[in-house]
């Protein structure tokens, strides 16, 4: 992660026909990476910015997006600065998103207002976290799994829960990966990456 640049976690919420929505985010320059998710937001986004003007722009152009009857397409924007990565992924792309297969794809949301060390620990030790993220917020972490096993990731809330100083816990499951640092897929399904690559400046 670059630390010169603001990162952030954007949770963004919309309604209605949504392929505007996601054609603005995969187009961004600003936007390293596009999930697309179940629970309360529709789309979980890694973005980075050159200053806090820079990101106010981005927000208000994301909120202009409308509907084709005109109606705005975001329900709510919800942005979380990226304080510190405490864990990630390496070698992995867009590709192997796609190659998960059957494999269960989840981002967690924690709130830890005490014992942050504890939580780092038993998040870093477990072999189904692929992602920890330290971010500021309505969270304290947001943490991304990957298991073949959904025993796998109940026995991690389990083991989260009996740690002390979790106050809450949000599971958003990965329904498609859109963009991943800054790689898409082309229209003929190969990978490909836009004219400036940035893949070194992602959170997630």
């Amino acid at each position: 992660m670059n630390t010169n640049v603001i990162h952030a976690i954007v949770h963004i919420q919309n309604w209605g026909e949504s392929s505007g929505v996601m054609e603005a985010l995969v187009r961004s320059k600003n936007v390293i990476s596009v999930f697309h998710v179940m629970g309360r937001a529709s789309y979980l986004v890694d973005v980075n910015f050159d200053s806090k003007a820079e990101l106010e722009v981005w927000i208000n152009q994301v909120k202009a997006i409308r509907l084709a009857s005109g109606v705005p397409a975001i329900i709510a924007i919800r942005t979380q600065k990226v304080i510190e990565a405490h864990k990630q992924k390496r070698g992995f792309d867009l590709a192997s998103y796609r190659n998960l297969g059957r494999m269960f794809h989840f981002f967690l949301n924690i709130d830890v207002p005490h014992h942050d060390e504890e939580t780092v620990a038993l998040l870093q030790g477990s072999d189904i976290v692929h992602t920890v993220l330290h971010v500021q917020g309505e969270h304290s972490f947001v943490a991304e799994i990957i298991t073949e096993r959904y025993d796998a990731y109940k026995s991690l809330l389990k083991s989260l829960k009996g740690a002390g100083g979790v106050n809450h816990l949000e599971t958003q499951e990965v329904i498609a990966v859109h963009k991943y640092r800054n790689q898409v897929f082309d229209e003929t399904g190969n990978l490909t990456y836009p004219r400036e690559d940035i893949r070194e400046m992602f959170s997630l």
